[in-house]
């Protein structure tokens, strides 16, 4: 595992890509993709404890999860 990208708050703990996140890069939050589209707390929860309210799941990442659901 790639250790450079753990905790780091521009990338999705979940699949390790850019998670495009306005807040981590210093935009306002309003700016976010996340402010028009919800994110499941059950795709939450598989974001590793050592990872949790570190960095964001990605827009994909959502996307996915919400169409295999």
């Amino acid at each position: 595992m790639d250790t450079r990208s753990m905790n780091n708050p521009l990338i999705c703990p979940l699949c390790r890509k850019p998670n495009h996140c306005a807040y981590a890069a210093g935009r306002p939050a309003e700016e976010c993709w996340c402010m028009s589209l919800s994110v499941p707390k059950a795709l939450l929860a598989q974001i590793p404890d050592e990872q949790r309210g570190k960095s964001c799941v990605c827009e994909a990442c959502v996307r996915a999860y919400k169409a295999d659901a």
